[in-house]
């Protein structure tokens, strides 16, 4: 209690677990008999804080913002009293920003028929009062907070009547909702009403400070606008002081605070300064880079508004700028109407509109050249206002107001006539406003089924007139043209049928192909959507053929070739015309595809991987370089004819031969490191001395395979230059470390270490040495993992990184949202995995991690005896105890020789869970020894946990054992290595891997009190909501796997390589479609031990079979998930290595 008072909150919430787990550990030796060494009961049986404070640690939970456990907790301590409940209520939803609902229930607290109940005491009541004020400034009705403010302090008394007192608690309320309004009248009043500063807290105090410093500019009195302006700092760096303590997200907004207060000064100075000039110069500083910046940089909350902007506006009605703040206005609507606060978004828009009005109905010449800006300006505050009807389901009144202003004859024009059109007197707004309405129209049209395809088409073909040079018009007709040839392809019994003999069909593909194109060609805004997808498209018409097909006409296999050679010639110019570093994004797709037995389509692949390899060889080389030692002599043929086309573009220029040289020195690279990956050391030797050969070229001029160095910068897409897009930090290798630690597991693989360099250095100094010790100027080791597949395949593990990388785009490119898990820090770790060649393969080593194994090994729990068989890990995890592993496979016996699978699941409790007892929730505590770092890390490993949950389950990730789970000890965050075992490859194991992915009862403890409920499961169901809605995304990007399969999939009979390439490929479909499935919400991960078990299997099977048809929601897929994932009747069928106790 006293570190929660003091604003410790991560300290309080430590304690508070702590000790109730201690109370539940005395609780259950008190009530366990004496002879009876059961051990004590998971604190996870009461799933959540059952012996402690539970309202102190719903609002611990709540400041240290994991709102879904503190939701958790408070439904399974739900009050019975209605006043408390209430003010719980009131107070979960505000700290999670649901401001009108904190709204609604701090009304209905403040209700007199409640209030005057004894139910309610004084305190509460004025905590409501407050609450109530702060959410109605939330939610921007000032007008309101200040009727309020005077009727609470004032009962029976007007509002706002002269001479009537306001409660000291509820002035700083008032006085805000003054300044933002511009009551200036009023604000003077409440900043000279007499109150005791002492008793006034921190914000208090600054709100009151600050009301004064805008008054005293209002009033142009220099002299206490400095006192003022000094006055609120003060406040606000004391209030840091404390917030910092529990690190940047408690502390952003008084830093937001201290830039607001940074801009007033700012515009006190144009006012002090030039009087006179005042209205120019603020409307120039907004417009300047160092206020967009700022404003750019912070983040607004769901009401779209923060302290920075709140402060603009009350400065631009002081200018006298009404254009300035309609815009803010606009701005704040629409991001009101993102987060689903309506209410907000309708009174911020119905201001824009008010502001923009006002600047039209001023007359002089003055106002002329700004009229036509604040006319359009009008225009978007319409279109918003349509916008924000729809999203409250009043789809056709949307409609009806965007469709007033489009005249119908513009769909009848041809291109000059509407040209013609927009320049006349008769067009209201120009044509790319009118442009916007129609999209907008028929975007709303296309969702709800409103006209047919034929008059969509045509709306399209209208904007495109309107604005031909707009990329999301092209993309989202791109789209539309790519779901009618979809739902053509689904009408169809044969996709390749439809495709190759239906002229519709083909329309649509050309149709799709070209926008998306162009699209591109535009802008970068839609590429990791555009990209696959055309590629795909592309890629899959010119494999058919129906020439051998007896049911096809000659015409029909004309047309067919007719239409790939179109397709082929507009990639070609697509080629030439799109960003080489736009297909560096999707080179996995090409490099699968090199092999196309369409000869134009191979040419046009070459084509583009030969540019962007020539462009950027430093990075592409590690990307197209193991082609050039496939196993595949066709595929060996096609690297080399790419690295010597590169090379021939190079050698035009002087920098491009020096580029040329490490083209093609990249090849006794790769033989080096493919060699050490191959080398098998004789003995036992964990290290040796390897003798590095000389290249061709310096390795200064090589970038290192790490992941930083191969993606693009952030806002890359914007940019053009090589120099540009890719990261200018990332360090140049220098030398091998001559000495190579063997790896002692089964495949040996071998740690390699690079001494690296600085790239600035790389480029000042001409010669480096190149000797294997470290040098002064070294920025470091790089180290790298070599290895050598036997039997898999290290594209997989490239490919699923490629994928992952894709996942984290997405997850990066959520919009907000009032649904805080919009807000979650959700992120895959990836680690570049390079393959030179099909078998061999450099990993990017994952620094300061230890597996989970090795993690829970070292923990104990320090609240048992210390003789406790229940104390140490090391006894969980230590494989090589026979008694552990017969007691598992006793368990595992009663049901496949006896098939009775609830005895198993009794016996595995009894004789394993019990006597195993999780202990990794004090890895973290005794990890990390600051409690803020501790939460911090926890919270890490949960949300990581959860992404990769998601991510596991829909790509069918098996072989989740132990050791192939890593934890970062520096952060928390779960690393997931080895994707060899994917498409669900872990059910056709020995003892197939049943679960959706690994959710073992030390994971669960290491979650915190609530488990699996509470945060994990919300970022559960948040990755699935963003990994379905980017379904065709994924389902693109998963395409090489199609094409160029590397899945080594069990079957029978085959005759010849090429009958067993065919199958694999149609098996990779199988599974692909599968994943399609689950990204709708099927559960479709079967058991193959019901089958297997015959005659003996006692669990109903109903129930079953009807999820694996049944499209879930989201959150009953994650619901589901989760209970298979933890069910014991699941785990006692796992193999014993993999160690489902632990």
């Amino acid at each position: 209690m006293a570190a929660s008072q003091v604003g410790m909150n991560a300290r309080a919430m430590q304690f508070l677990e702590m000790d109730g787990r201690r109370q539940a550990l005395l609780n259950a030796d008190a009530n366990a008999p004496q002879a009876n060494n059961q051990g004590v009961p998971k604190f996870l049986n009461s799933l959540y804080l059952a012996p402690t404070d539970s309202q102190l640690a719903q609002s611990l939970l709540g400041k240290l913002n994991d709102f879904d456990t503190m939701v958790f907790v408070a439904q399974k301590n739900q009050q019975t009293d209605l006043a408390k409940r209430l003010a719980e209520e009131a107070s979960e939803r505000e700290m999670y920003e649901d401001w009108l609902g904190s709204f609604q229930a701090y009304e209905q607290l403040l209700d007199s028929r409640l209030a005057s109940s004894d139910s309610v005491a004084d305190d509460t009541a004025s905590d409501a009062q407050k609450g109530l004020l702060r959410c109605l400034l939330k939610l921007g009705r000032l007008d309101s907070v200040l009727n309020q403010a005077y009727g609470m302090s004032n009962r029976g008394s007007a509002p706002q009547s002269s001479g009537a007192p306001i409660s000291a608690d509820l002035l700083p309320f008032a006085v805000e909702a003054s300044w933002r309004l511009g009551n200036w009248s009023a604000l003077d009043d409440l900043v000279h009403t007499s109150v005791d500063r002492t008793a006034l807290d921190a914000s208090d105090g600054f709100q009151l400070a600050l009301g004064r410093t805008m008054d005293s500019l209002h009033s142009k009195s220099q002299e206490r606008f400095v006192v003022g302006l000094q006055d609120s700092r003060e406040h606000v760096m004391t209030s840091l002081a404390t917030a910092a303590r529990d690190g940047y997200t408690r502390s952003y907004p008084f830093l937001a605070q201290l830039h607001s207060l940074r801009e007033i000064e700012d515009a006190s100075r144009m006012l002090f300064d030039d009087q006179s000039n005042f209205q120019q110069s603020f409307s120039d500083a907004v417009t300047s880079d160092q206020w967009k910046d700022r404003l750019q940089f912070s983040a607004p909350d769901v009401t779209g508004s923060n302290a920075i902007i709140n402060a603009r506006l009350a400065l631009s009605r002081m200018a006298d700028q009404p254009l300035v703040e309609g815009g803010m206005w606009l701005d704040i609507g629409k991001a009101a109407r993102k987060g689903g606060l309506y209410q907000v978004a309708e009174n911020s828009l119905t201001q824009a509109n008010a502001s923009f009005c006002k600047v039209l109905s001023a007359r002089g010449p003055a106002n002329d050249s700004i009229s036509s800006s604040a006319r359009e300006a009008v225009g978007r505050v319409s279109l918003q206002v349509a916008k924000l009807k729809h999203d409250v389901g009043e789809s056709m009144t949307a409609l009806k107001l965007v469709e007033d202003g489009v005249p119908a004859s513009i769909f009848l024009m041809d291109e000059k006539q509407l040209k013609s059109y927009v320049a006349s007197e008769a067009a209201i707004e120009s044509g790319e406003a009118l442009g916007r309405r129609v999209l907008q129209a028929t975007e709303w049209m296309v969702c709800d089924g409103l006209k047919s395809s034929a008059e969509i088409k045509e709306r399209y073909s209208t904007v495109l007139k309107l604005a031909p040079n707009w990329e999301r018009a092209h993309f989202h007709y791109a789209k539309f043209l790519d779901s009618l040839f979809e739902s053509r392809l689904l009408s169809s019994d044969s996709r390749a049928t439809a495709i190759g003999k239906s002229d519709v069909c083909q329309d649509y593909l050309l149709g799709s192909i070209q926008h998306y194109g162009m699209a591109m060609q535009l802008g970068q805004k839609h590429v990791y959507q555009a990209l696959p997808r055309l590629l795909a498209l592309w890629l899959e018409f010119t494999d058919e053929d129906v020439a051998g097909d007896k049911e096809s006409s000659g015409d029909q296999s004309a047309r067919l070739q007719e239409n790939q050679a179109l397709v082929n010639k507009a990639i070609k110019t697509f080629a030439s015309k799109i960003p080489e570093h736009l297909f560096y994004t999707a080179l996995p797709q090409l490099i699968s595809r090199v092999e196309h037995k369409n000869t134009e389509t191979s040419k046009n692949v070459a084509l583009i991987l030969k540019a962007v390899l020539a462009k950027y060889p430093r990075q592409a080389l590690w990307s197209c370089g193991w082609l050039r030692f496939s196993k595949s002599e066709d595929k060996k043929k096609k690297g080399d004819e790419l690295f010597h086309a590169a090379s021939k573009m190079l050698r035009k220029s002087e920098k491009g031969k020096q580029m040329q040289k490490v083209l093609s020195a990249s090849r006794n690279l790769f033989s080096f490191l493919i060699s050490l990956a191959q080398f098998v050391p004789k003995g036992n030797h964990s290290q040796v001395k390897m003798k590095v050969p000389s290249f061709d070229t310096d390795l200064k001029n090589f970038i290192p395979p790490v992941q930083a160095a191969l993606s693009l910068s952030p806002g890359a897409l914007e940019q053009s230059g090589a120099a540009e897009v890719f990261p200018s930090f990332v360090p140049r290798m220098r030398a091998f470390n001559p000495e190579l630690k063997i790896m002692q597991s089964k495949a040996k693989p071998k740690k390699v270490s690079i001494f690296a360099v600085p790239s600035s250095v790389a480029q000042r100094d001409k010669s480096l040495s190149e000797e294997g010790k470290p040098a002064p100027q070294d920025a470091g080791e790089l180290h790298f993992l070599v290895k050598q597949e036997a039997k898999g395949d290290l594209r997989k593990d490239s490919r699923v990184q490629d994928l992952n990388n894709v996942i984290n785009r997405l997850f990066a490119s959520r919009k907000g949202s009032s649904d805080h898990r919009r807000r979650l820090r959700l992120q895959l770790r990836t680690f570049s995995v390079v393959c030179l060649a099909e078998d061999c393969g450099i990993l990017e080593w994952v620094p300061n991690t230890e597996s989970l194994r090795s993690v829970i090994a070292e923990t104990y729990n320090p609240q048992v005896d210390p003789k406790s068989i229940h104390r140490r890990g090391s006894r969980i995890t230590n494989f090589n105890d026979a008694e552990l592993r017969n007691a598992f496979l006793k368990c595992q016996d009663v049901y496949f020789k006896k098939g009775d699978l609830e005895m198993a699941t009794k016996k595995f409790d009894d004789l394993i869970l019990k006597q195993y007892q999780p202990v990794m929730y004090w890895w973290f505590v005794q990890n990390f020894s600051r409690p803020q770092s501790w939460f911090e890390a926890r919270t890490n490993f949960t949300l990581s946990t959860a992404v990769w949950s998601a991510v596991g389950h829909i790509i069918g990730l098996g072989d989740r054992h132990s050791e192939n789970i890593l934890i970062d000890t520096s952060s928390g965050d779960c690393v997931h290595v080895d994707f060899d075992c994917i498409f669900d490859k872990g059910l056709i194991l020995p003892r197939p891997e049943v679960i959706p992915f690994r959710l073992t009862p030390n994971m669960l403890d290491a979650f915190g009190p609530t488990g699996a409920d509470g945060l994990y499961a919300g970022a559960l169901t948040e990755s699935m909501r963003t990994l379905r809605k980017n379904r065709d995304t994924l389902l693109s990007v998963l395409e090489p796997f199609l094409n160029d399969p590397v899945i080594n999939f069990k079957s029978k009979g085959q005759k010849s390589k090429e009958e067993k390439e065919a199958r694999d490929a149609r098996t990779a479909k199988a599974h692909v479609a599968k994943i399609a499935g689950r990204l709708r919400g099927e559960y479709n991960l079967k058991n193959p031990n019901r089958e297997k078990v015959k005659g003996k299997a006692t669990e109903p099977r109903s129930a079953e079979d009807a999820t694996h048809i049944t499209q879930l929601s989201v959150e009953g897929q994650v619901q589901k998930m989760i209970m298979e994932a933890t069910s014991h009747e699941n785990l006692v069928q796992v193999y014993v290595g993999w160690m489902p106790w632990i």
